[in-house]
């Protein structure tokens, strides 16, 4: 199964051209502008009024087990709460997440609160929880990595942002094993680096 990992930086267009590029089974999306997508490809998503946030496209299957959460907390001025979509397609439940930034007030308890409420809402069974989670630093991502691997979760790839020494996209997954030498990253028009994970649900999950 070919999972698509990628925020789109709000760019017209963008999820629709790499569904086209690369075709995936799954594309987990952060930042899509829903507006400007194939609305037949992005039925699932947790978007704005003015159509920003995640969403999830899966081929020959319609996605089921759909949740929508927010992030607890607000970002700075207090009006845009990140959102993650949750949904079940080939076996597996996926989790679009674009985690809490809180600049120019970072915090790892916020992002973590975020973390949680998305686990709060999930099911017991294979799961593949990737995307922005706006790592900071070490400090950020061992924290969420705590948080995780608490649910069965264990960090599987993560993939630079350019022009930082830490990067801000990981995948994390429970019952789902990665396949070594198949997986890799690319750049597009996106600020941000998108990854090809090439995955199969575990022999043991």
């Amino acid at each position: 199964m070919k999972v698509l990992i990628q925020n789109l930086q709000k760019i017209s267009r963008l999820a629709t051209d790499l569904i086209q590029q690369y075709e995936p089974d799954v594309m987990l999306a952060q930042e899509i502008n829903i507006s400007s997508e194939n609305s037949e490809d992005f039925v699932t998503h947790n978007t704005s009024k003015l159509g920003y946030g995640t969403a999830i496209y899966s081929r020959d299957e319609t996605p089921t087990e759909i949740k929508l959460v927010d992030s607890p907390y607000a970002e700075f001025g207090g009006f845009i709460y990140k959102k993650t979509t949750i949904a079940t397609t080939h076996g597996v439940q996926f989790v679009s997440f674009h985690g809490y930034n809180g600049t120019p007030f970072k915090s790892i308890k916020k992002l973590v609160a975020h973390v949680d409420a998305v686990l709060k809402v999930l099911t017991d069974g294979p799961a593949v929880f990737a995307g922005d989670f706006n790592t900071w630093s070490k400090e950020f991502l061992d924290a969420v990595t705590i948080v995780l691997e608490k649910k069965g979760f264990r960090l599987v790839f993560n993939w630079p942002y350019t022009g930082r020494d830490f990067p801000l996209d990981h995948a994390f997954t429970r019952g789902v094993d990665i396949e070594e030498g198949k997986s890799t990253y690319f750049s597009c028009a996106s600020d941000h680096n998108g990854a090809l994970l090439q995955l199969a649900l575990s022999s043991n999950k």
